[in-house]
Parts: C-alpha cells; structure tokens; sequence
C-alpha cells in the first residue's frame, strides 16, 4: 500500500494548542510576579520569575515554530495486509505495528480545534494501549475507520 500523511492543518492546530497552553504558564508566572512585587517577598524570587519566563519563551518558539513541522514530516501511516504501521517523533521516531487481529475497537474523534478545520481524528483501540492518526479530512477518517473494520472482520483469526 501507500504511505499517507497527515492533513497540512494539522501544523495549525498544534501550534494553536501550544499557544493555548502557554496562556496558562503566562498567568501563573504573572501571578508570581504580582505576589512578589505585592507581598515584597526576597527578591531571587524574581529571579525565578524570570528563569521561567525565559524557560517558557524558549518552549513556545519550540512548540510554535520548530517541531510543527519535524512532526508533519516525520509522520504517516499505512495500512498493509495483516496491519497497520504508523510512525511519529520529533526526536526518537518510532514505528508502531498494529496488527488487525489485535485491534479491539476504531473510532473517530473531533474536537472543536479539529472541528474548525473539518478534521477528524481515528484513534485504534488494542488491548496494549491506543493509538491515534490525529489528523484527516473528514471523509478520509470515516473511510479509514470503515476500511479498518472490514479489515478486521474479513481476518479468519477474529471469527470464533
């Protein structure tokens, strides 16, 4: 079979949950500022203050601008014969093989960030753990939801 990306949007709502994530950083580190300069507690508190604030702006720009893009590059998947084979990583790529007689349940998911964009998720469910393709176009997902099920039924080792 082929191999297959993910959906280029996908870069766009990772970045956005970076963002999203670091408005909360933000806040606690604003409200230890507020306490220090409002309690007058010992000043190397500010230094710590600013040692996060420093630590925060050097995740965002990583979260933001760099992996992005290394994860979209890095990722696919492709559904073979016997199984399926995603990879993903930033760092350490793994190659994850899931075979069709292990998957106990496919789904998929659409939270409001995907929403937005008209895209799905499909999480497959084995008794190891679960495993996500996390970004396709709508109809893609729920051919790929569909095509895997058949799959999965069509596997003599699944008929009892």
């Amino acid at each position: 079979m082929q191999k297959k990306q993910l959906n280029p949007g996908i870069m766009t709502i990772w970045r956005q949950r970076a963002v999203l994530a670091h408005l909360i950083f933000w806040l606690i580190i604003g409200g230890l500022t507020t306490s220090i300069l409002f309690f007058h507690w010992p000043h190397f508190f500010l230094l710590i203050a600013g040692t996060l604030a420093t630590l925060n702006i050097l995740q965002l720009i990583l979260y933001v601008f760099i992996f992005p893009g290394i994860n979209y590059r890095t990722f696919f998947y492709e559904i073979r014969q016997e199984d399926l084979l995603i990879q993903d990583g930033i760092f350490v790529i793994t190659q994850t093989i899931i075979p069709f007689t292990r998957v106990q349940n496919v789904e998929t998911e659409q939270g409001p960030l995907l929403r937005k964009y008209h895209l799905t998720s499909v999480s497959i469910t084995t008794a190891a753990g679960a495993h996500e393709i996390p970004a396709l176009e709508e109809q893609d997902a729920r051919a790929l939801r569909d095509q895997i099920s058949t799959l999965i039924k069509e596997h003599p080792a699944n008929e009892i």
